[in-house]
């Protein structure tokens, strides 16, 4: 045994076959500067921008209020609500008005203050009563947005309690005599979180696959050495690409279909909007997954390092896309990765038509973004291809 040692081998090792290879892989290693950035900087930068993404508590929640009384008190119910943080007012003529922007996603949450409210602060005789209307498509922003009203109601109660002299006496736990407040949840009733993470899985989940699906398909026939070949075919680039491309978009939809029956038949979810808009939908937002697979296939050399872009692509889309935390509280700096990844305005159009009952009429913009992305990714990966041929 002292024999081994003094030779540097030990329990059949041998130290410097383990120095000269890991030498060799260290100068390997070196020599693909790709991979040494994607293993150092990736790390750090996807946490620094999810820690700042997730670390800010819920405010500013855009919320649109119908005042049909204009008087005093709901003035002060108003500011009570703004200075709140957690609500941010803007203010609407009608009912109708107010339900469409619910509708289309452009706020969270309603207010509607009756014409008499005012009236019946200052009477003191009947409590006076404002409704909220929530939509309860995210059951925890839900959840949030009940609470927090409930506590801007009841803290604006206690000041004018306190204003009048009057003290809360025992009862702090519940609100006091002065506004009522009737809640509403749309959508989801219940705030069962079901309805709202199921359409989001399967939206990632077929985000993520369709990627894969051409994350390899042109860094494979570089790989085989088969590209060459294809290099030097009659067939020209853009037929080339989209021949490449289309087979994994029937694929890609036929999975959606089955992924959706799954949603309808197993979780016992189901579609209320047009089914008809969300096919066409789920189309395009195959095609835009299918043209970033295809780009990140073009600029690797390796399949390795197309798994590398695609783990990279992967994580943000999980985390900065609506999916897990919501979109308010993140700073504006990280809202602009947020709206630059497709999943970000799918997820809005699957929860639309799977949880609203919406169409194609309140969702036209997040569909005509996809459609850009698809033709963007596409176009660019035809160019891109082009000038590595040239």
């Amino acid at each position: 045994m002292l024999e081994a040692l003094k030779r540097g081998e030990f329990l059949g090792l041998s130290w410097a076959g383990i120095q000269s290879i890991f030498r060799k892989e260290i100068i390997q290693l070196l020599r693909d500067p790709y991979l040494v950035m994607f293993i150092i900087a990736l790390p750090v930068i996807q946490l620094m921008v999810t820690g700042l993404a997730v670390q800010r508590d819920l405010k500013h929640i855009a919320t649109v209020v119908v005042n049909y009384d204009q008087g005093s008190a709901s003035r002060d119910l108003m500011a009570d609500f703004q200075n709140s943080t957690l609500f941010d007012l803007d203010q609407v003529p009608s009912d109708a008005v107010m339900m469409q922007k619910i509708r289309n996603g452009n706020y969270r949450v309603g207010i509607i203050i009756p014409p008499d409210y005012s009236e019946k602060a200052l009477a003191g005789l009947t409590p006076p009563q404002i409704n909220i209307i929530v939509d309860g498509t995210q059951g925890t922003i839900a959840k949030t947005i009940v609470d927090g009203a409930s506590q801007v109601v009841f803290n604006h109660n206690r000041k004018l309690l306190a204003e009048a002299g009057l003290g809360m006496g025992s009862g702090e736990s519940s609100l006091p005599a002065g506004t009522e407040l009737k809640t509403k949840v749309l959508y989801n009733p219940k705030m069962s979180s079901a309805y709202y993470l199921v359409p989001a899985i399967l939206a990632i989940v077929m985000h993520m696959l369709t990627i894969l699906f051409t994350s390899f398909a042109v860094v494979r026939e570089r790989e085989s050495g088969t590209l060459e070949q294809l290099m030097v075919s009659p067939v020209k680039v853009p037929d080339l690409m989209l021949g490449k491309v289309l087979p994994y978009a029937f694929i890609g939809f036929l999975d959606m279909l089955l992924t959706l029956g799954v949603m309808v038949w197993f979780f016992n979810i189901s579609i209320t909007g047009s089914f008809w808009f969300l096919c066409l939908a789920s189309f395009i937002f195959i095609l835009t997954s299918l043209g970033i697979g295809l780009l990140i296939s073009i600029l690797c050399r390796t399949q390795v390092q197309a798994i590398q872009l695609t783990v990279a692509i992967f994580l943000p889309s999980l985390l900065l896309t609506g999916f897990v935390f919501p979109l308010e509280p993140m700073p504006w700096f990280i809202k602009i990765i947020s709206y630059s990844l497709p999943l970000t305005y799918y997820l809005d159009i699957i929860r639309g038509v799977v949880i609203k009952g919406i169409g194609g009429g309140d969702l036209w913009f997040q569909t005509l973004i996809l459609l850009i992305m698809a033709v963007i990714t596409l176009g660019a990966s035809i160019l891109r291809f082009n000038k590595q041929i040239t």
